[in-house]
C-alpha cells in the first residue's frame, strides 16, 4: 500500500507527463488537497480505494479527448484503471454516476460494470 507521500509524488510525475501533451484541451491542474490531476474539467486521475491509479471521465466528455488522453498515458507506460463516469452538480461538486440519482428518482436499473478495466501494463 502506497503512503500519501508516494501517491502525491506519483501524481506530480503524472501531472508533468500529462502537461507534455499538446493535444489535450482545457489545461491540466494538480489538486494536491484532493489528490487528483484534473484535465480540462473533463478527466480526473486519482488513486482509488485499491490504491490503483484510476481515470474517470465526465459523462459529456468528447470521445476524441478521452482517446487522446488514454493514448498519451498508455504510450508512456502508465497503467491505470478506467473508473466510472462523473457529473458536476449545481454546487460544483463531483458526483460519480453510481451516486447520481437517475431521472425520476430511485436506484434505477443500472447494469453492473464488473469492476474497473485496467489499461496499460
Amino acid at each position: 500500500m502506497a503512503t500519501p507521500e508516494e501517491k502525491l509524488a506519483r501524481l506530480r510525475s503524472l501531472y508533468d507527463l500529462v502537461r507534455q501533451s499538446e493535444e489535450l484541451e482545457g489545461g491540466v491542474t494538480l489538486e494536491e488537497d484532493v489528490g487528483a490531476v484534473i484535465v480540462g474539467g473533463w478527466a480526473l486521475l486519482a488513486f482509488d480505494e485499491r490504491d490503483q491509479l484510476a481515470a474517470s471521465f465526465h459523462l459529456d466528455s468528447h470521445p476524441n479527448a478521452v482517446s487522446q488522453l488514454t493514448r498519451h498515458l498508455v504510450e508512456r507506460g502508465v497503467t491505470f484503471a478506467l473508473n466510472e463516469a462523473f457529473l458536476v452538480d449545481d454546487e460544483d461538486r463531483i458526483v460519480f454516476e453510481s451516486d447520481a440519482e437517475p431521472p425520476g428518482g430511485g436506484a434505477g436499473d443500472r447494469p453492473s460494470t464488473g469492476g474497473p478495466l485496467i489499461v496499460g501494463g
